[in-house]
C-alpha cells in the first residue's frame, strides 16, 4: 500500500486545522498516512484523528518561534538563523523518514525542509509574498523562491487572483512555475438544517482566539472582560488542545471545542470576534459569516489581511488595544456570490485525488 508523509507547521493551530481535510482525504483514498508535526498542532491532530485507521504520528524537528508584547516583527526577524537551522534539520529528518517508511509522496503545509529529491512533493502555503518591511522584501522573496524550488508543486488554499481572492497581496507574486489555487479549504461545515431554522441564539457573543503567546492570553482576557460588561451571554473558544472549560457568570470558555460546537456558535453568533489569521478567514468563507477582525499585534501577515478584507469585503476590524479598551466596531461586510461557485474543499479534494493517482 502507498504511504504519504504529511507535515504540518506548528505555529498556532491554523496549519493543523486546514490540513485536516487533506489528511482525511488521503485516508479516504486508501493511502497510509504519516503525520508529522510537534507541540500543540500534533496533539490537536492526534485528538481529531484518534478514531481513524491507517494514520501514524511522528514528532519532527521544527523551530519554536517566540513572540513578545511589543516589537513582534523584530523578534521574529531575530530568530531567522534558528528558522534556517530548523529547515536543515527537517531535511535530514525527512531523508531518513522517507527511506525507513517507504514514503512515495510528501505533502507539506509550510514546512520548507520536508522534501526529498526522489519523491513527488507539494508545498501548501498562502504566502507567495512575505509581508515584511520593505528593506527586507527582496531578500525574503529570494529565500522563499530558493526553498520552494525543491518541491514539485505549490498549492494555495484560495481562488485565483481576482475578484474572489481572499489572500490578496499575499499571493501577488510568483514563486514556483507549477502553482495551483485549490479553492477554499476548511474543516468546518455549515450546521444542520434544523439549527438554521431555530430562532434561539444560545450565545450572542462569540470570540475565537488563535495564535501564539503572549497575545493569545491577552486576547482571551480582553474578550472576557468585554463580554462581562455586556448583558448578553458570551462564548470564547480559547484554542488550547487538551484543556477543558471555565465559567465566569454568563461567559463560557471552551479550551478544546469540537468542530460542531465551533460551527454552531459561529453560525448563530450575533457578534463574532476573531483574529485575521488565514485559516480563520478560510473558515469564515466556508460558513459565509461576518466577523470583526483583530490582527495579532506585530504580525504583518494578519495586519495585511485585516486591511485587505476591510477594503475588499467591508469587514470591520480593530486593534487588540481597542479590544482591551472596549472600543469594538459594529460588524459589517460580506462576500461576493462568485466566491461560493464551488463548495469548500471540492477543488482541493479533486486535486489531491489526481495527484495521488499519478
Amino acid at each position: 500500500m502507498s504511504r504519504i508523509l504529511i507535515t504540518v507547521l506548528n505555529w498556532g493551530m491554523g496549519h493543523a486545522s486546514r490540513t485536516l481535510p487533506i489528511i482525511e482525504g488521503a485516508l479516504d483514498l486508501g493511502w497510509e498516512v504519516d503525520v508529522a508535526s510537534k507541540g500543540d498542532a500534533l496533539v490537536w491532530l492526534k485528538n481529531r484523528l484518534k478514531d481513524k485507521s491507517g494514520v501514524t504520528f511522528f514528532d519532527k524537528p521544527g523551530a519554536v518561534i517566540t513572540y513578545s508584547h511589543q516589537f513582534t516583527m523584530l523578534k521574529i526577524v531575530a530568530q531567522t538563523p534558528q528558522l534556517l537551522l530548523s529547515i536543515y534539520a527537517e531535511r535530514k529528518w525527512t531523508a531518513k523518514h522517507v527511506k525507513s517508511r517507504s514514503i512515495t509522496k510528501i505533502f507539506s503545509d509550510n514546512c520548507l525542509g520536508t522534501y526529498d529529491v526522489n519523491v513527488p512533493s507539494v508545498l501548501m502555503t498562502h504566502l507567495l509574498r512575505f509581508p515584511v518591511p520593505w528593506m527586507l522584501s527582496t531578500m525574503a522573496q529570494w529565500m522563499l523562491r530558493r526553498f520552494t524550488r525543491h518541491f514539485s508543486e505549490v498549492w494555495v488554499p484560495d481562488l485565483p487572483p481576482g475578484k474572489t481572492s481572499i489572500s490578496g497581496p499575499l499571493t501577488s507574486k510568483t514563486i514556483h512555475p507549477k502553482t495551483k489555487f485549490i479553492g477554499i479549504l476548511s474543516r468546518l461545515e455549515n450546521p444542520s438544517k434544523d439549527l438554521t431554522q431555530t430562532s434561539t441564539t444560545p450565545y450572542p457573543l462569540v470570540g475565537i482566539i488563535s495564535g501564539p503567546e503572549p497575545h493569545r492570553t491577552t486576547m482571551e482576557n480582553a474578550l472576557r472582560t468585554w463580554m462581562q460588561n455586556r448583558p448578553e451571554k458570551g462564548l470564547i473558544f480559547a484554542g488550547k488542545p487538551g484543556g477543558s472549560f471555565r465559567k465566569d457568570g454568563d461567559i463560557l470558555t471552551l479550551y478544546d471545542p469540537s468542530d460542531e460546537e465551533i460551527s454552531k456558535a459561529i453560525y448563530t453568533a450575533q457578534i463574532l470576534i476573531c483574529r485575521s489569521g488565514y485559516t480563520t478567514l478560510l473558515d469564515l468563507v466556508a460558513l459565509k459569516k461576518q466577523a470583526i477582525l483583530i490582527p495579532t499585534p506585530g504580525q504583518m501577515e494578519q495586519e495585511v489581511l485585516s486591511t485587505f478584507w476591510t477594503e475588499k469585503f467591508g469587514f470591520a476590524s480593530c486593534t487588540q488595544e481597542d479590544l482591551k479598551n472596549h472600543m469594538i466596531p459594529e460588524m459589517s461586510g460580506g462576500f461576493p456570490q462568485e466566491l461560493f461557485s464551488k463548495p469548500p474543499n471540492k477543488t482541493a479534494m479533486n486535486e489531491l485525488a489526481a495527484w495521488l493517482k499519478n
